[in-house]
């Protein structure tokens, strides 16, 4: 199993981003960049998901997405 760091934020106050910043399996490292990245991007979302190998994520109960509206892609 891996650990992700999702970022999401607004941009320029119309465009959401969802972005992965730093994937690894050593949760010392993951503990050590979150804590750099909750200083960075203070006024943010961020969050740590498990992501185990070989899998649909899509079928877990959570996992990591976003929403966007249909105007998105006009």
């Amino acid at each position: 199993m891996i650990k992700i760091i999702v970022h999401a934020f607004i941009e320029d106050r119309k465009l959401g981003i969802f972005e992965v910043l730093y994937a690894s399996e050593d949760d010392s490292l993951i503990a050590e960049k979150m804590a750099e990245y909750k200083e960075e991007f203070s006024q943010d979302y961020l969050a740590v998901y498990d992501l185990p190998l070989d899998t649909n994520l899509n079928q877990l109960a959570h996992y990591p997405s976003v929403a966007i509206g249909k105007e998105e892609f006009e």
